[in-house]
Parts: structure tokens; C-alpha cells; sequence
């Protein structure tokens, strides 16, 4: 069987921290990439997070980590999600930093 790597999640970035991907319920998820670019005419303080279901998010970049204008950063670490576990992320400026996170769902 080939395991096929999609789009999770993609969106914008808010200005508070929010969910930007849930796993679904009785899924396993794999997350193998996280993309933000900052569309924006100046600098970009992102964050982004792990938060396991009913836990507390925990750091998985250094927190405001900073976006010059036009720049990209993507995470090459490899995240597994339990139903419920999230991805949570912000940045200063909302709908300015936009984000793809692709990966793998598997039904538990």
C-alpha cells in the first residue's frame, strides 16, 4: 500500500494564537511539513505549537520566530497526532503569514 502525502491544512495565520490543524476523530496523523510565508511589506513575529488533546501546547519553533518581508520558513520535523491533538499557531499581523501543512491521515 502507498502512503500518499496531502494538504492537511492551509490557511492564515491569526493574530492570537487558534487551532490551524485538528486531527480528526479516530485518525492518526503524521505531520511531515509546516510552510509559512510572510506576504507581507515588513517583518512577521510567527509561533507555532503542539497542543495534545485536553494538554498543554508546547513550542515546536522558537517562540516569535522572525519572518523577514517575502520569506519563507519550513519545518522538516516530523509530528504524530492523535484524534484531537492540534497545531496551533500566530503571528503579529493577522492574514499576512500564510501556511500549508501537508502530511499523512490514517484511520486508527
Amino acid at each position: 500500500m502507498a502512503i500518499t502525502t496531502k494538504n492537511l491544512a492551509s490557511g492564515q495565520l491569526g493574530s492570537s494564537i487558534a487551532d490551524i490543524y485538528v486531527c480528526p476523530a479516530v485518525t492518526k496523523a503524521v505531520v511531515k511539513s509546516i510552510s509559512l510565508v510572510n506576504g507581507g511589506a515588513w517583518y512577521e513575529f510567527v509561533s507555532l505549537y503542539f497542543k495534545p488533546s485536553g494538554g498543554t501546547a508546547r513550542k515546536i519553533i522558537p517562540y516569535k520566530t522572525m519572518l523577514g518581508e517575502c520569506e519563507c520558513l519550513e519545518t522538516t520535523g516530523i509530528y504524530t497526532l492523535g484524534a484531537g491533538d492540534s497545531i496551533q499557531g500566530y503571528t503579529n499581523t493577522a492574514s499576512t503569514v500564510d501556511y500549508v501543512i501537508s502530511g499523512v491521515e490514517e484511520t486508527a
